[in-house]
């Protein structure tokens, strides 16, 4: 934890104003908090801080990584010499420590690509039967959509929006559209003026989505351009439940629409 803020202001040569900003939007995203005179890391901030290791442990070793894909392309390579190729590169490299994922998250998925990472928080959405709590850096109608279905078979919905999203003319014109339009159907109508879809804004570290407090999603963003890197999915009703606690913080302090 933080124990001295004038310590750590000149170990990272920041400005007062620039430390205390930066402080304070950890502390909106439910990342850190304040006790007994100390900041520490929340339940949250420990799973983010955690994922941010892996990836940058996987960005220091990003040569050896990428020798891999390339050996994976070897067509006249069998599975077995391509396996010990990748033993003796990976060598005394500790990408991700022996049963890292599983003491952390119990049955743990990860998913590389954005467009499976769409279609299996769909996919999940689709089975949801009581609530769905979704922290969404990105637009993508598809998503929308899918919790919009949710709520017409009366799962409350909760969809918390980044609020650099505000400034997007295309997320910005599709919910005025469904918020102010008399031309969309009457169900979907009667829903969106119903407590069972509601909409927010507010500064969020990372996408994340919870599902009747079992499932949950993770989206890990490359550090420096804050694009998406990986997801991990797993199941698991204690941490369910503890991105729940941290979701409805951000909403508490969310802004409405």
């Amino acid at each position: 934890g933080i124990e001295s803020s004038t310590e750590i202001i000149r170990k990272l040569e920041l400005t007062q104003k620039r430390y205390y900003t930066n402080l304070k939007r950890l502390i909106d995203a439910g990342l850190i908090e304040k006790e007994d005179g100390r900041y520490t890391h929340t339940t949250l901030g420990k799973i983010f801080y955690s994922l941010i290791e892996v990836l940058r442990n996987a960005v220091e070793h990003e040569d050896k990584l990428s020798l891999i894909d390339r050996i994976l392309k070897v067509k006249n390579l069998s599975a077995e010499e391509a396996e010990e190729i990748i033993r003796v590169i990976l060598k005394d490299v500790e990408l991700m420590p022996s049963g890292y994922l599983t003491n952390i998250f119990g049955s743990t998925k990860v998913i590389d690509k954005w467009e499976k990472t769409i279609q299996e928080a769909i996919w999940q959405i689709n089975k949801s039967k009581k609530e769905i709590l979704f922290a969404c850096k990105h637009y993508d109608i598809r998503l929308m959509e899918a919790c919009l279905a949710a709520a017409q078979r009366r799962v409350k919905v909760y969809y918390l929006l980044d609020k650099e999203l505000k400034i997007s003319r295309l997320s910005q014109s599709f919910l005025n559209f469904l918020f102010t339009s008399n031309g969309i159907p009457r169900d979907l109508s009667n829903i969106l003026k119903s407590s069972l879809f509601e909409v927010k804004y507010a500064n969020l570290p990372q996408s994340f989505l919870v599902i009747d407090e079992e499932y949950s999603l993770i989206e890990v963003l490359t550090p420096i351009r804050r694009e998406y890197s990986f997801a991990f999915v797993f199941h698991n009703k204690k941490l369910s439940r503890k991105l729940s606690e941290a979701f409805n913080e951000l909403w508490k302090n969310g802004e409405s629409m």
